[in-house]
């Protein structure tokens, strides 16, 4: 019996500190909103002097989660619903959606995660992660820009702005179709409020 009493009393112990370290994780890290609501997803196509298409995502969501202490211990992940594509050009807006670009049917969401988060300086990061879309995942890279940051505020309240920028080529995702005409690479960028 004493040693069946020592053993639940090291369980007991060894459960109290994971969930000591787990509580002062969730203390130290705050859970951000970020969606279409209070934001905006955008990409562009083409050299600005010979050609060159825009449009954005209506419908996305993610989360992000900031820990001041230990930055490389954030995170966000993003997922955008790939049939809300617009443009000015609604028929070409359509003709995104088909197969040979985003195949919206088959692949509803795109998706971006991070792997890891660099401080450049107190108001800019870099964001490494994977971005899946059209069931292909690839290495990319956001310049994010932090501003208005408000570490005292209330839930509901917004916390900061973010605007990222990055940059993938449609090609490695087997989007090919009119690649010399209109080019390869597409410049994305997301502007939000992230809010607790």
């Amino acid at each position: 019996m004493p040693a069946v009493r020592t053993r639940l009393l090291g369980a007991a112990l060894a459960a109290a500190t994971i969930l000591a370290a787990h509580g002062n994780w969730a203390s130290a890290a705050d859970e951000l909103k970020i969606d279409d609501s209070r934001g905006t997803i955008d990409f562009a196509i083409g050299d600005s002097r010979i050609f060159r298409t825009v449009g954005n995502f209506k419908t996305w969501r993610g989360r992000v989660f900031v820990d001041e202490v230990n930055i490389p211990g954030s995170a966000v992940d993003v997922t955008i619903s790939t049939g809300s594509i617009q443009m000015m050009d609604k028929q070409q807006a359509e003709m995104l959606k088909e197969p040979d670009f985003f195949d919206t049917g088959k692949f509803p969401e795109l998706t971006f995660r991070s792997t890891r988060i660099e401080r450049i300086n107190d108001s800019k990061l870099k964001v490494d992660g994977l971005i899946t879309l059209r069931g292909i995942t690839r290495p990319m890279t956001l310049d994010v820009t932090v501003s208005d940051r408000r570490r005292d505020a209330p839930p509901g309240a917004r916390y900061a702005r973010f605007i990222g920028k990055g940059t993938i080529k449609r090609s490695d995702f087997g989007m090919t179709k009119y690649i010399d005409m209109v080019g390869d690479d597409v410049e994305i960028s997301i502007r939000t409020d992230a809010w607790r």
